[in-house]
């Protein structure tokens, strides 16, 4: 009985100090940061909160890693500070802007910050809003980039939020009901804008949008593109005070 007895306590003893090696590995702690920035104006890439992200695979150990994706803010900047130090493979990933190619062996030390240029499919311009007694109207323009290629305009929609984080995933679901939106459904050169400047042709009257007195609403203006991902490009954000 009493070899049993340590039997059991030595058994018990080298699964404990199994859990507890595993328990001691280190924690996460290193810190990924940065902007994400238009490559063509050279200002923070215009979107909104987690829309598009930062796609890392840590390449030091796998073939094949699995990807990990870090949100992009509104404002264009991105940071982790749960990341283990390694190497990775990154790139920006799954936003309304042209394809970008992948950075190989970044090596995360501890802390890195690297900034993104990315080229948008559009930019929402020349947005101009009018507020009738409590009726928010706004018109704008479209323009290209890049012309060659880009994928079908889809449509055109305002977001409207009560805090300063507004667009698709941002937004009082009252507008985002069909009937304020614009279809396009066409391509840039089929009468959308001019191959050449990029320049669209149209000033787009949005429906007019109900406000509530007394309030103070932020506004943006989005369109979006038939890729894979179907995510806006935003206006810059307005504010709009109803008396």
């Amino acid at each position: 009985m009493k070899n049993i007895f340590l039997i059991f306590s030595v058994l018990s003893f080298g699964i404990l100090s199994s859990c507890m090696k595993t328990d001691n590995y280190a924690a996460p702690d290193a810190t990924f940061s940065g902007n994400v920035i238009d490559s063509i104006t050279g200002k923070p890439f215009l979107t909104s909160q987690g829309e598009a992200h930062i796609r890392i695979w840590e390449v030091s150990y796998k073939d094949n890693p699995t990807p990990q994706d870090i949100p992009i803010k509104q404002d264009g900047t991105f940071n982790d500070t749960k990341l283990f130090s390694a190497t990775y493979d990154m790139q920006p990933y799954g936003g309304a802007f042209w394809p970008t190619q992948r950075d190989s062996a970044i090596k995360l030390n501890k802390s890195l910050q690297k900034d993104f240029k990315v080229v948008p499919y559009l930019y929402v311009v020349d947005v101009n809003s009018q507020l009738d007694d409590s009726t928010l109207h706004l018109t704008c323009r479209l323009k290209a980039p890049i012309t060659q290629n880009l994928p079908q305009v889809l449509d055109i929609r305002p977001f409207i939020s009560l805090t300063q984080f507004v667009g698709n995933n941002s937004t009082i679901s009252e507008y985002q009901q069909d009937k304020y939106k614009i279809n396009v459904n066409s391509n840039w050169g089929d009468g959308v804008g001019d191959m050449t400047t990029g320049e669209g042709f149209t000033t787009y009257a949005l429906p007019a949008l109900p406000l509530r007195k007394g309030r103070t609403y932020y506004v943006r203006v989005g369109v979006r593109v038939e890729d894979t991902y179907q995510q806006y490009n935003y206006s810059d954000i307005i504010t709009i005070q109803v008396p």
